[in-house]
Parts: structure tokens; C-alpha cells; sequence
């Protein structure tokens, strides 16, 4: 048994706070054979492995990390020994799994840590790293797969489904990442967008907030509802600008046919931030109450500011503004919202964050908007602290 009470998953996938059980060699193999027919125990390059046809399984517990982490940070210890048996695996054309088991009441997740990264590492001992989400989303949809922050890709996979998974038989993809894949491929090119360049886009397509001092976040949102009507993709993923009354105030609606699945927000960050702004509290609390689940969908950006080069874009801006009608309730000034104007953004890096039930807890802190300019308090909004993106991290790309 652990020491300390930590996460632990229940079968209807709601989270208790327990200690990790304890499980011997036998009842490793015990769960591995039971969720894959015909396996066999066996040793190969001197270490005791579950032999599933051409796959060789290498076998950990998943445990807590251990204080002073957080009780959703989980992990196994790759030995140095794995690595040397994985090349006589390869020699053989067989394929080596790295499987971790978590286990708690009648719950058994395995997790899949694709050997690769960890053979170049070459540690005497490494930690693969898991977190409570991983598991809950095995737990919920089957199978879920993912890469965290340091290029590591793990699959977590419900014990019913491990068998069809080391066959191949099972979609480790879910169909809105794919719509994303392909919008990256458009968007995430890695080239300097100015912003001039970008508001005068915006302003021919009759975009909303183009005259916003904002406007990476504004273009990431025109950029997006322009890719979705080109490909006629709105039946799966809408973009809701203006939003429906009565209706949950976020930019992205996720839909199965009529039928609204889960919403989402979408988000620009500068790279640099430790965190991003999230919505209304309450409001995302009452979303996932009734959908389950929501979706951030975060685009970070290095950032130039105008104010670093004398506030050349700064005055660009705000004359081009006045060239085209529009003037500011203060009147015309040529370096309105200079301390804050980006002369150029360049889109690197993307995450989709998914909040739930096994999460909302952990992964938001109290973020305080300070006070209206009536000095009237703002609602209470809530904080994504990238520390802890791996406990709720869906899927992540670059543009290297």
C-alpha cells in the first residue's frame, strides 16, 4: 500500500482520494493474461515478460510520483534492463510495449509508453509519467493516446480493449483532433503574421472586433470560422460568434449530428505566460455539470511588441483605423494602446485541453478579475496553469 491517499479512479469514473494498492508479480501477470487470451508468461533477454503473439510486454505498476507532487501525477520506473531486452527484441522483428498497470477496486488501465524516447534517454532508471486524466479517459472512451510536454507519447487503454488495441483493431483517434490536424496544416505554418497585414484581412471579410487592440485572438477566431465554412465542417465543429440567447457563452460548440456533444473555448497565448485566462467559473462548473466535459483549444504565439521598435505598427495602426472610419470614443490617437500592441505574432504550438468531472478541481486556480470600472467586483474567473497541462492535455502539436 502507499502512504500517502492520492487520486484513484471508481468504475463509473468519478475520483476518490486513496492509497495505491499494492500488487505483486503474480497479479501483474494475473490482470495481463486475463485481458489478453491465449498470452503466456515467459522470459526473453533475462526479464519476465507476458509474450502476446509478436508483442513482448514489459511490465510496471503505475504508482503515485510521490511527494511533493500533486495525487494526479502517476508514473512507472523504466529500468535500464528494458532497454537492453528491447534490442534483442528489435533483432527479432518483435514488438516491445513498456506497459504500466493501474489498478484500483475492479478498475485495470494499462498504459502504453512507446519505448522510443525512453531508449534514447538511456537512464539507469527513468520515470514515465502519467497522469489522472490519461486514465480517465481510458476509463470513459476506451482508448486515448496522447505526447506530453517532453515528446514521450503514452496510450491508455481500458482493460476490455487492450487485446483489439495490440492488434490493432481500435481508432486511437478522436474525428474533431483530425479536423484540427487539418486546420494546422493550414495555420500553424510558423510564419511572422503582421499584424497590419492581419487586421486588413479580417476588415475585407467584414470580421467582427477587427479594430480590437487584440487582434491575434481575433484572427485566430476569423482564420478558424473561415476554415470550417471552406470545408464545410460546421456539422461537427461551429463556431458561434454570436452567440444564441440562453445558450452557453463559448466560441466552439462540438455537435453529433443535431445533437450539441460538449463546448469549447478558443484561446491565443503568448508563449512566455505561465498560464491563460479561462471563462466565467461558474459558468464553465454548470457547462461540464451538463455535457460532461469542454475543450480549451489554445494556440500559443511568440510575440513582438510594437513598443520594442519605436511604435512604428502602433502609429500604422491606428492611422490605417482612422483611414477606414473608425475612430475611438477618446478620438484619434496615434499611439493608442501602445504599451500593449503586438507588431507581429508567429503561431507555434497548439494544445487541446479537455476539463471533467476527474479534473475541474485540480487543474483550475481562482483567477480574480479585480474590479469593474464602477469599482464593482468582475465575476470570478478561472485560471489554466500550464504546470499542470499534463492532467488535462487531449493533444499537442508544434510547427516544427
Amino acid at each position: 500500500m502507499g502512504t500517502t491517499k492520492v487520486d484513484q479512479l471508481l468504475p463509473d469514473a468519478t475520483i476518490t482520494s486513496d492509497f495505491d494498492e499494492k500488487l505483486t508479480e503474480s497479479r501483474k501477470n494475473e490482470l495481463l493474461l486475463s485481458a489478453l487470451p491465449g498470452a503466456e508468461q515467459t522470459s526473453f533477454a533475462g526479464q519476465r515478460v507476458i509474450r502476446y503473439g509478436d508483442n513482448v510486454i514489459f511490465k510496471k505498476q503505475v504508482t503515485y510520483l510521490g511527494n511533493p507532487w500533486p495525487g494526479f501525477k502517476k508514473r512507472i520506473q523504466i529500468p535500464n534492463t528494458w532497454l537492453h531486452a528491447k534490442s534483442a527484441a528489435d533483432a527479432r522483428t518483435l514488438t516491445t510495449h513498456f506497459v504500466g498497470i493501474y489498478h484500483y477496486n475492479s478498475v485495470t488501465i494499462f498504459v502504453d509508453f512507446t519505448p522510443d524516447t525512453y531508449v534514447k534517454r538511456k537512464a539507469n532508471n527513468s520515470a514515465a509519467h502519467v497522469a489522472t486524466n490519461d486514465l480517465y479517459q481510458a476509463q470513459t472512451l476506451g482508448i486515448f493516446s496522447r505526447s506530453d510536454r517532453n515528446g514521450n507519447h503514452l496510450t491508455s487503454i481500458r482493460h476490455d480493449y487492450f487485446s483489439d488495441y495490440l492488434r490493432g483493431y481500435v481508432e486511437k483517434q478522436h474525428p474533431s483532433i483530425t479536423t484540427f490536424e487539418r486546420f494546422n496544416s493550414e495555420f500553424l505554418t510558423g510564419n511572422r503574421i503582421n499584424a497590419l497585414d492581419a487586421v486588413k484581412e479580417m476588415y475585407a471579410a467584414n470580421w467582427p472586433d477587427t479594430f480590437q487592440g487584440e487582434w491575434p485572438g481575433f484572427y485566430l477566431e476569423y482564420y478558424l470560422d473561415s476554415f470550417l465554412k471552406k470545408y464545410e465542417l460546421e456539422t461537427s465543429i461551429h463556431f458561434q460568434k454570436l452567440k444564441d440567447h440562453g445558450s452557453f457563452d463559448f466560441d466552439l460548440v462540438f455537435k453529433q449530428g443535431s445533437r450539441v456533444e460538449y463546448y469549447g473555448d478558443l484561446k491565443a497565448s503568448n508563449a512566455s505566460a505561465s498560464g491563460s485566462p479561462g471563462n466565467d467559473a461558474e459558468d464553465l462548473k454548470n457547462c461540464i455539470d451538463e455535457f460532461g466535459r469542454f475543450w480549451y483549444i489554445i494556440y500559443e504565439h511568440d510575440t513582438w511588441r510594437s513598443r520594442d521598435n519605436g511604435d512604428h505598427a502602433t502609429i500604422q495602426w491606428n492611422e490605417w483605423r482612422q483611414s477606414v472610419g473608425h475612430l475611438p470614443r477618446k478620438g484619434y490617437d496615434p499611439l493608442s494602446y501602445w504599451s500593449r500592441f503586438k507588431e507581429a505574432v508567429r503561431f507555434t504550438r497548439m494544445f487541446i485541453l479537455e476539463v471533467n468531472k476527474a479534473n475541474i478541481d485540480v487543474v483550475f486556480e481562482d483567477f480574480n478579475q479585480g474590479r469593474q470600472a464602477d469599482g464593482s467586483a468582475r465575476a470570478l474567473k478561472v485560471m489554466i496553469r500550464k504546470r499542470n497541462i499534463d492532467n488535462f492535455l487531449i493533444y499537442s502539436t508544434s510547427d516544427n
